[in-house]
């Protein structure tokens, strides 16, 4: 039995100090969080984090979309750029574009157990998240929607990649303020949204990013973000 316990206390340390070069390495480069950011599966692959994500999938909302999947088929890239101006599809493959991120739209088969529904479409949804809450493409954007995710989910894979954007500042105070104060953002959005999974995206392309902003009830929220100004300059709209 004391071996057992040694052995587990020794793995946990290890993988402790792995999480926590990909922390540190990230907060220095978070240019290259693909590659420093190896180690954040660690927290993923936690029975905490199965517990996390079974509470949210027991939900009734999500409940429902996953009794009703929406279609992995996304429009590609030129289909979103002649929907309306304004509207969901337009502004995401604006942000797709600027990242270089085309792959997203092209994943056709569809996951066949829950999890990897789940995964899958919660990898995609970060960027209409980014897109619905008018977050930028620096560590403070990110910052804002993981404190969202972290607020709103608790789980342990979340938390890993917000410690590394709490610490930026350390690394360049100059981006202090604004981090901290997206941070404060998506806590702020998570107090009036308990997710954004269950919303049907899919079904609403077209439909103009105000009128989610409307159904979701985050309109006078949104005027309180840091970023509204990259939100007028990047897609042309007012908060």
């Amino acid at each position: 039995m004391s071996e057992q316990q040694n052995f587990k206390r020794s793995l946990f340390s290890k993988d402790a100090t792995k999480l926590g070069v990909s922390i540190l390495q990230t907060a220095k480069q978070p240019d290259k969080i693909f590659q420093h950011g190896r180690y954040f599966g660690i927290p993923g692959n936690t029975k905490l984090q199965q517990e996390c994500m079974e509470r949210i999938m027991d939900t009734p909302k999500v409940q429902n979309l996953l009794a009703n999947r929406p279609s992995s088929m996304w429009p590609d890239l030129e289909q979103m750029a002649r929907m309306p101006k304004g509207s969901l599809g337009w502004c995401v493959q604006l942000r797709l574009q600027k990242l270089g991120l085309s792959f997203l739209v092209n994943e056709s088969p569809v996951p066949e157990s829950k999890e990897e529904f789940v995964i899958s479409r919660s990898v995609r949804l970060h960027e209409i998240h980014h897109t619905i809450l008018g977050l930028p493409i620096t560590v403070a954007g990110e910052a804002a929607a993981t404190a969202f995710y972290a607020s709103t989910g608790s789980m342990p894979f979340d938390i890993g990649i917000l410690s590394s954007w709490m610490l930026r500042g350390a690394y360049a105070p100059s981006e202090r303020r604004l981090i901290w104060d997206g941070i404060g953002f998506g806590i702020a959005v998570g107090q009036a949204v308990p997710e954004l999974f269950s919303p049907r995206w899919e079904d609403g392309w077209e439909r103009s990013i105000i009128d989610w902003q409307n159904e979701l009830g985050i309109t006078q929220l949104l005027k309180t973000s840091p970023f509204k100004d990259d939100f007028v300059n990047i897609y042309g709209l007012s908060l």
